[in-house]
């Protein structure tokens, strides 16, 4: 069976209900558009060149008195790159760049012992850190053809060789100076399979992104004041190739998209302030209209003004706290989601590296939320209600099937989410590399409706003040925006310049939106704060959680040093969470002083 008759038989019915909605968003976007780049090398062209060099290379790759590779893997990917950015009205980027990107992956020795999961001087996993020519993520000529392809899969393939021998001498030569303790072996073979998980793939106009970038920058023109803003614009749709010397065979396409708007100012006493807003969707079809873009960008714009005049938190609280909407999606994803997915710690005589494994690991069977509380890892779905799940896939990185998990049962943790890893705690993969590593994709949280901890939005505000009435508390802490590392990291970066604090220190939650909020119900913006000694311990201390769900769609640092990607979306369904006790401290450091001039075109 070839790869496009197993996509018909095997997924097609899974997409019946995105196949309504996709028509409509194509036909809108067609009418508005001319085609962007999108011309990925033919698939039958790519499996030939894939596995005639992987067969060539199997049979014929060997050094003097090293050993042949006994597996390799080819993983080839097309990226159509359309990129917008845009500062008060003007544009400042505008790219349509496709990629072709090829990662090869070689293993020597014996499944029970070969040169993988070792880390001897920067060298970890298939050549991550390698001084050779590049074989991870290298950059291919975008028409490619048969003659051009197979000359690139030679070259990497002869250069991830190489290393992959040179790291195997440095692991026999580690095991020479020690026991080991884990005998687990390095990997297992599978038996043949041809998997597909496509989309069609809607392209979209340059001159939409360009005016959608024009118009909702140009509304900070009203906002003089702020001292930096930008609006960020991105179409990624790729279409990745798998092979490798086991028969197994596997094709994908994964659309994704988004919106980022970032702005800042300085408060009165000069405290960096930021706000941020963003939307992920895989088609730009998906995303929220641009008048709804545009109420989304106001609201943050004013939600920044106000906080110029807020007043600071003037010593540290420790309390109840409500974390909702996309707030409690970040809590989330900043204090569970790193600890999910296994990754076996590696054989090394690198300090770096020791204690870096899985923390979650040794505490399967050992509760981390509250009882009713269920965490599914639910990779292949792609659509909530009416809301798409970007990090949804049906296929992984290694040609594997995305299964779902559950990953906390009433609590309890039950499974982790793996990849062909072995590790003592797994049997075997259950569908979750992604990017080279293990990575989660979608999760969702469920609430046992039959328990008084679950409530309704509004119940669960009234229970955080009948806490602050018990407690005697002056007030407590509402918290609706926290600050996500990737915005953190890349357009606020660029766009202050790094002005605005780049860092943030383990174990803290940056609160950009948070409300002291009174036991009388009135709120009160406050200025930057933080939430502090939090950990994923922290999450069995929740009270209660909202019947109601929403959905969080993010870009999540990956959490191996040996993925591809730094960023990989992911997607959150999540109920607005009440935690019994939080510490948030006002910021602390020096605060640059305001500009001398007041800015240009600010009215007296």
């Amino acid at each position: 069976m070839n790869v496009r008759q197993s996509y018909h038989l095997r997924l097609f019915n899974r997409s019946e209900g995105f196949m309504h909605r996709f028509v409509i968003g194509f036909c809108y976007i067609v009418s508005i558009c001319s085609a962007q780049t999108w011309r990925p090398p033919q698939t039958e062209l790519v499996f030939r060149a894939l596995e005639q060099e992987l067969q060539r290379s199997l049979g014929k790759l060997r050094l003097e008195r090293a050993p042949a590779p006994y597996y390799i893997e080819y993983r080839l990917q097309y990226r159509a790159a359309l990129v917008a950015q845009a500062v008060l009205g003007e544009l400042v980027e505008m790219a349509d760049r496709p990629q072709v990107m090829l990662t090869v992956g070689v293993r020597v020795g014996t499944p029970e012992v070969d040169n993988t999961n070792v880390a001897t001087g920067g060298v970890l996993l298939f050549g991550a850190g390698s001084s050779r020519e590049t074989y991870r993520q290298r950059s291919l000529p975008v028409e490619l053809n048969d003659t051009l392809l197979r000359r690139e899969l030679w070259l990497a393939t002869d250069a991830a060789y190489k290393d992959a021998v040179e790291q195997y001498g440095q692991k026999l030569n580690l095991l020479r100076t020690r026991t080991r303790r884990d005998t687990t072996p390095d990997f297992r073979h599978l038996a043949p399979a041809v998997l597909a998980d496509t989309l069609p793939v809607p392209l979209f106009s340059s001159a939409y992104a360009e005016r959608l970038c024009r118009e909702l920058s140009g509304l900070f023109r009203s906002y003089p004041e702020f001292v930096a803003s930008a609006v960020g614009f991105e179409y990624l749709p790729t279409r990745t190739w798998y092979a490798n010397t086991e028969g197994r065979r596997a094709v994908k396409v994964e659309l994704f998209t988004g919106v980022e708007v970032v702005a800042y100012a300085q408060a009165r006493d000069g405290t960096p302030l930021a706000q941020y807003y963003s939307v992920y969707a895989r088609t730009p079809a998906e995303l929220p209209s641009l008048d709804s873009l545009k109420r989304a960008v106001i609201a943050l714009a004013e939600r920044l003004r106000a906080q110029q005049q807020a007043p600071a938190l003037e010593e540290t609280y420790v309390g109840p706290a409500l974390f909702e909407g996309r707030a409690a999606g970040e809590l989330i994803a900043q204090l569970l989601v790193p600890q999910l997915p296994l990754q076996r710690e590696p054989l090394t005589d690198q300090p770096f590296f020791l204690g870096r494994g899985q923390s979650l690991v040794r505490r399967l069977g050992s509760r981390i939320l509250p009882e009713f509380l269920t965490l599914r890892a639910i990779p292949c779905q792609r659509w909530l209600g009416g809301t798409p799940l970007v990090g949804a896939y049906c296929v992984d990185d290694e040609g594997m099937p995305a299964e779902t998990v559950t990953v906390v049962e009433r609590g309890v943790l039950r499974q982790l989410l793996t990849t062909r890893v072995p590790t003592r705690w797994t049997a075997g993969s259950n569908g979750h590399n992604r990017a080279g590593a293990a990575m989660v994709g979608v999760v969702e949280m469920i609430p046992d409706d039959a328990v008084p901890g679950v409530l309704e939005r509004a119940r669960l505000r009234q229970q955080l003040l009948e806490l602050l009435r018990q407690r005697q508390l002056p007030y407590g802490i509402i918290v609706r925006s926290v600050m996500n590392l990737n915005i953190l990291q890349t357009i606020l970066a660029r766009t202050t310049l790094g002005k605005y604090p780049p860092f943030v220190r383990e174990g803290s939650l940056p609160l950009v939106a948070a409300y002291r909020i009174f036991p009388d119900g009135r709120e009160e913006l406050l200025q930057p704060c933080e939430a502090v000694g939090l950990s994923v311990r922290s999450l069995r201390d929740i009270i209660a959680v909202s019947r109601e769900r929403d959905v969080y769609n993010y870009l999540a640092p990956a959490v191996s040093s040996s993925s591809e990607a730094p960023y990989l979306p992911v997607s959150l369904v999540v109920s607005d969470i009440l935690l019994d006790e939080v510490e948030v401290r006002p910021r602390e450091g020096d605060v640059p002083k305001l500009p001398i001039v007041p800015p240009p075109f600010l009215q007296p």
